[in-house]
Parts: structure tokens; C-alpha cells; sequence
């Protein structure tokens, strides 16, 4: 099984490795669900981190069907991040209608592929009309991965999509399941849809006491609290895999 870590920070980066990943997806903003990270995160992380490590291109939370102002900025985005050394760029684009923004995609598909990189079309596809059309065109584009969590809100929700996904198409594209999936869960997951590949955020809070005041709160989960990438629960994972195999 092959672990990728969503990650949001340097620090995250860094725990992912000494924890064993064996691939990094690098955000900012988590809590919105990923946007695009800075330019000095992914550097920083290329110098100190081994592992593949593939960059989200997003520049805001609430959905995936950008304007032309917003494409501008993803274009730069993504060519800056694989000049940097991203090893993949991660965007989904939805048109108004939920069909894949398929000019776009595969603009970026194109512009990923001249930098050597991979392209991965991410969770955009739980929210599209019809998964199986998309993954369809994915392929025909020769995008190489789709993060997806099944259209279900959590992955053990939609394993039977997902099964059915690695079984009409994983012979043709790497599927990578994410959402929901933990140590208690993930080898029923791998049993039951065939998909070697789980993308998870292993998540904790770690405190920050200036997060509020007395009259302003700037947090956004626990009281006084970030969230970061915890290198328990990545060791828990790999060890709930290990006993499957044993």
C-alpha cells in the first residue's frame, strides 16, 4: 500500500518523511480543503525532504469552477510550482454543470508532462455529474491519477464506487482513495476495492494560545489549535497494513 500524506506545512513535510510516507500532497489552508501552497514551503521541502512531493493548484475553497481571472492565476501557479521541482500538480476543474472544465484539464495535463511531472485529478470528481464520464476522459487525456473518496463524503461510504472504479479502470489509472481513512479501517478498504494507494491527512491539533482574545477568535477547530500532520497516526496506519499482511 503506498501512503500519501496531505500535507500543509514544511513541518508536515518533514514528519511524513522521518514516519515512513512514501508521498507528500502539499497544501496550505487544509481546513478549506487545500489550496495552492507558497512557493518557500515547496522549495524548503525539496531540500530537506526525499519523497515525491505533488502540489495542490487551487486558489480558493467552495467548489471548482473557476473563472478566467482565477485559470490566470492556477496557469502561473502551477508552471512556477514545477519549476520549483513539484513532482506532480493536483487540480480538478468543474464546469457550472458538474462536467469536467476538459479544455482546461488538459492544458494543465500538457503543461505537467512537459515538466516531467504527473498530474492528478483530485476529489473535484465526487462532486461531478457522472464519475465514470469523467474518469473516461481523464484516461483519454492521460491524466495519471484521480484522488477520490468514492462521491461519498468518506471513503468507507463509497467503497463500492471505488471498488468498481479500480475494477473498470485501474488497469488504466492509478486510483488513490482518500477521506476518512484510518488505521482501524484501511485494510478493509484495500480488501474490499483492490486500490493500493490511501491519501490521508493523519491529522492533530497542536496548540497556539494566541489563536483567540477576548473579544476575537481566529480558530478553526479546538479552541486555540492548528491542525498538523501526526507522525503517530501514519505509524498506526503502516502498522494496521503490516498485521494484514502477516
Amino acid at each position: 500500500m503506498l501512503i500519501e500524506v496531505c500535507a500543509g506545512s514544511l513541518e508536515d513535510c518533514l514528519t511524513a518523511q522521518v514516519a515512513g510516507a512514501d508521498r507528500i500532497e502539499l497544501n496550505s489552508a487544509l481546513h478549506l480543503g487545500g489550496l495552492t501552497p507558497s512557493l518557500a514551503t515547496l522549495k524548503l521541502a525539496k531540500d530537506q525532504v526525499k519523497l515525491p512531493i505533488v502540489c495542490m493548484v487551487r486558489p480558493r475553497g467552495a467548489g471548482f469552477c473557476y473563472s478566467e481571472l482565477e485559470k490566470a492565476v492556477m496557469r502561473l501557479d502551477a508552471r512556477l510550482l514545477l519549476e520549483a521541482g513539484a513532482d506532480g500538480l493536483v487540480c480538478g476543474a468543474l464546469t457550472a454543470d458538474g462536467q469536467l472544465d476538459e479544455a482546461f484539464i488538459a492544458e494543465l495535463i500538457a503543461l505537467a508532462h512537459g515538466f516531467g511531472a504527473d498530474f492528478v485529478f483530485h476529489r473535484a470528481i465526487d462532486v461531478a455529474q457522472d464519475i465514470r464520464v469523467i474518469a473516461e476522459r481523464l484516461i483519454a487525456l492521460g491524466c495519471d491519477r484521480i484522488l477520490t473518496s468514492g462521491q461519498a463524503a468518506k471513503a468507507p461510504e463509497g467503497v463500492a464506487t471505488l471498488g468498481q472504479l479500480q475494477k473498470r479502470y485501474g488497469a488504466q489509472i492509478d486510483i488513490c482513495m482518500g477521506s476518512g481513512i484510518t488505521a482501524e479501517n484501511v485494510r478493509e478498504l484495500y480488501e474490499e476495492t483492490g486500490i493500493g494507494q490511501v491519501h490521508a491527512s493523519f491529522k492533530a491539533w497542536q496548540e497556539d494560545s494566541t489563536s483567540s482574545g477576548q473579544a476575537v477568535d481566529y480558530s478553526y477547530g479546538p479552541p486555540c489549535a492548528y491542525d498538523h500532520v501526526s507522525k503517530g497516526k501514519i505509524l498506526a496506519l503502516k502498522e494496521a497494513l503490516n498485521r494484514g499482511r502477516a
